[in-house]
């Protein structure tokens, strides 16, 4: 298959990158031609380096909007006649819709979006329809698409790979019990952590927040915690390569207050390594959350009934190999069988 897969607006550190490479390194090494076309150029670009030499990576060297228009153009009518395309932009879907009808090219638009369609101000997501078919990393996200008129046959629920991995097995060296984040730090947008915060001025005194990760409004949350008078009980991390490898204590469970989400990477990253979580009961959070089993979940916008199901969770005893098999149907192998299962039908049909 010759694909060319071409990005939303991306930072470069987060669970929308990790899965391309994942999925562009397995695509290229099982003999396919990749192409990846940014749409930015990320202002991280670590995570570059980490794709197969034998895909090629295609960037904008201008980003106002006429240069843009123009780097697209060039992109889609100097491409071979076999290309077909991967888009995780609702908007370069409609683009190259029309370039298709004007040019007569036979290739095959798929859609592959990492976010909730129903929460977005950035693309009209009625520009979805354009696509041919459709690659759903949640259930949730396919029931948006069919909201919108798209016929369930053309929607294939995928989801998103987990790598298996070790149980994280540390102590708490320091007699508090840590409830870990991962994410941007946002205080009122997509994450959300101002909800997240005033939880934690109604838990118990022995829990900690571990907040890792980087974000514009960092040192807004940190006057809110000094506001709250739970300073001592939030730890900024910063953003780090590898969280994983970073912690120094056992984090009793991972937690998101997100307002809506597409498939959360790094739930899976922490079950996968035996850690139980929490979720706001946004659109698709019972992909990953079974609950009791894997973690718990509350009502978004309730901050009393967040700090209960922390504090609950901080008593709970969770089996950690029980929170790693319940996301088995994520796992890479299932998850790239099926993958090149569904591209190569939709190439051929």
């Amino acid at each position: 298959m010759n694909l060319t897969f071409v990005t939303n607006k991306i930072s470069g550190r987060g669970g929308t990158e990790i899965v391309l490479v994942k999925v562009l390194n397995n695509l290229a090494k099982n003999g396919n031609s990749i192409r990846l076309v940014l749409s930015n150029l990320t202002p991280n670009k670590e995570w570059l380096h980490n794709l197969d030499p034998s895909i090629k990576i295609v960037y904008p060297k201008n980003s106002d909007k006429f240069n843009r228009l123009l780097y697209f153009l060039r992109i889609f009518l100097t491409s071979a006649k076999n290309t077909n395309y991967v888009i995780l932009s609702p908007n370069i879907i409609k683009l190259f819709a029309k370039l298709r009808n004007l040019t007569h090219k036979k290739c095959k638009l798929i859609s592959w979006f990492h976010f909730s369609i129903a929460n977005q101000h950035d693309y009209d997501p009625k520009n979805i329809i354009f696509a041919d078919y459709h690659l759903a990393i949640s259930s949730q996200i396919k029931k948006q698409m069919m909201d919108l008129g798209i016929e369930e046959q053309r929607i294939f629920l995928i989801f998103n790979p987990a790598e298996h991995h070790k149980l994280l097995n540390l102590k708490a060296n320091d007699g508090q019990k840590h409830l870990l984040y991962v994410g941007r730090v946002q205080k009122n947008g997509q994450k959300n952590l101002k909800e997240l915060l005033h939880a934690m001025k109604l838990v118990d005194s022995s829990i900690v927040l571990d907040v890792y990760g980087g974000g514009k409004d960092e040192e807004e949350c940190k006057r809110l915690c000094k506001e709250l008078e739970i300073s001592n009980h939030v730890k900024w991390h910063g953003w780090t390569e590898n969280v994983w490898d970073t912690l120094s204590n056992q984090p009793f469970a991972l937690i998101l207050t997100s307002k809506f989400e597409g498939l959360p990477m790094v739930f899976l990253e922490g079950m996968s390594r035996g850690i139980p979580c929490i979720s706001a009961n946004f659109d698709g959070y019972n992909d990953v959350i079974k609950d009791h089993l894997n973690g718990m979940f509350y009502s978004l916008g309730n901050v009393e009934e967040c700090a209960s199901k922390i504090n609950e969770m901080a008593q709970a005893k969770f089996e950690p190999v029980n929170v790693q098999k319940s996301i088995s149907k994520f796992y890479e192998e299932q998850y790239f069988n099926n993958l090149h299962n569904v591209l190569k039908k939709v190439i051929n049909y």
